[in-house]
């Protein structure tokens, strides 16, 4: 017998974080001891969570010890190089999407992505590390359109930074935060979400 879940069942599994990516929060709440900053922070963080784990599909743990039960290896390169192979795709169009928040929270966090070229790098970064990381992955590709849409995500969603701070409807902090809040919160998520 096939169980049909509802579209509320399908969201509320997606936007679930596993209990020991609470941790993550606690640890931001310890370290991070600006308001704005510190929610920020968690929302980032949360954001993260979801998409690293329930969307884009980074290694766990929890995945090798199922491919050792299984005898597989824990290298499965399915490599696609080829620009645009299926075009403009709706893949392509939800991975521009998917990074948008991205490129939207770290200059809001930190003063040090309110540059474009940072933005950029962090945004490139992070989509490098997720393809490198399907590698190690059973059924997920390390795709270039999924490196070059993450990227043009970050990018746009700073563009509504930019945007949202010039129309005043953000506000940027004048005190400037430290650039590595949002590169510790990444690892946070890469680290925590690994062991769960």
């Amino acid at each position: 017998m096939e169980i049909q879940l509802s579209m509320f069942d399908v969201v509320m599994d997606l936007v679930r974080i596993e209990p020991i990516l609470l941790l993550g929060i606690a640890i931001i709440a310890i370290f991070v001891s600006k308001g704005k900053t510190a929610i920020l922070s968690v929302v980032l963080y949360y954001y993260l969570c979801v998409m690293l784990i329930n969307i884009v599909g980074i290694p766990t743990l929890a995945e090798y010890i199922r491919l050792t039960q299984l005898d597989e290896a824990f290298f499965n390169p399915n490599i696609n190089l080829i620009l645009l192979r299926e075009g403009l795709s709706t893949g392509f169009i939800l991975n521009i999407f998917l990074f948008i928040p991205l490129g939207f929270l770290c200059p809001l966090i930190s003063r040090t992505f309110e540059r474009a070229g940072n933005t950029f790098f962090i945004g490139l970064g992070l989509s490098a590390m997720i393809e490198i990381g399907q590698l190690f992955t059973l059924y997920r590709a390390t795709d270039i359109n999924d490196l070059i849409a993450n990227t043009l995500g970050t990018l746009i969603g700073y563009l509504c930074f930019r945007l949202a701070a010039k129309l005043r409807i953000v506000k940027t902090d004048s005190n400037q935060t430290s650039a590595k809040i949002p590169f510790a919160i990444i690892g946070l998520a890469l680290v925590l979400g690994f062991f769960s």
